[in-house]
Order: structure tokens, then C-alpha cells, then sequence
């Protein structure tokens, strides 16, 4: 499947992406149109129903990027963050949407270095498990 025809969502918080060079230097990332980004002053005010809404509008995967652990500018943004995805993802998986599709990210982890490195394997996670 052409990654092209694929469409996935980023809800990302913007204190995470502002110290990406890549993103703040294009104002985008290198997998448009495939990925779409939506800045969120932290990672915890993405919502459930936002989430859901999105895969209901056609999205094929969504991410929730956040900062590191013990990095947040609102002490602990990043664990409600991860909070509200995993509860998303037990939803998700109760309406026969499968929860693979929805995954958190913290920049700076070792499986998480950059925005690309986040977009690459989302891709490939979604391309695996085929549209939705």
C-alpha cells in the first residue's frame, strides 16, 4: 500500500515540537500528506471523543506525542496524556476498532528520537494492518 494513501493523525504538544528542528525549520513534517499534524498546547488536552471523531472522519492510525518523563511544562501533561490514550484504546477495542491504531510517544525515548522516527513507524504499523 502507497503510504501516500494512507491517513494518519499526530496529535502533538507543541512544547515537544517546537524543539524539533525539522518541524519548526518547514512548518511540516516529511510524510505529508500521509500525516497530518495537530498542535496541542500539551499532549493531555487531546480527548477521547476527538480521537474517536477522527477515526470515525476516515483516519486510518493516530498518535498522541508527547514530551518525556519529568520534561513536561505542565508537571505531569504526559501521564494524563497516556491516561486518555489507554483508555481510548480499551474503547476502540470494544467498538471493533482495532487499539494497535492508536499509540502514544514521548520525544527523546529511545524509540521515539524524532518526528520522522515517529511517522516512520506509524506508517509502517498502519501499512501492516492494512485501512481501516
Amino acid at each position: 500500500m502507497a503510504k501516500s494513501s494512507l491517513r494518519i493523525i499526530g496529535f502533538c504538544c507543541q512544547h515537544a515540537l517546537s524543539g524539533e528542528q525539522g518541524l519548526a525549520g518547514r512548518g511540516r513534517t516529511s510524510f505529508e500528506p500521509t500525516i497530518k499534524i495537530v498542535a496541542l498546547p500539551c499532549s493531555s488536552k487531546v480527548e477521547t471523543l476527538a480521537i474517536i471523531k477522527a477515526f470515525e472522519s476516515g483516519a486510518d492510525g493516530i498518535f498522541v506525542l508527547g514530551c518525556p518523563d519529568g520534561k513536561c511544562h505542565l508537571l505531569d501533561g504526559n501521564y494524563r496524556a497516556r491516561k486518555i490514550v489507554n483508555y481510548t484504546k480499551r474503547l476502540l477495542d470494544e467498538i471493533g476498532i482495532e487499539s494497535s491504531r492508536l499509540e502514544m510517544f514521548q520525544l527523546g525515548t529511545p524509540e521515539s528520537q524524532d518526528l520522522d522516527q515517529v511517522a516512520q513507524t506509524m506508517i509502517e504499523r498502519i501499512e501492516s494492518l492494512g485501512r481501516a
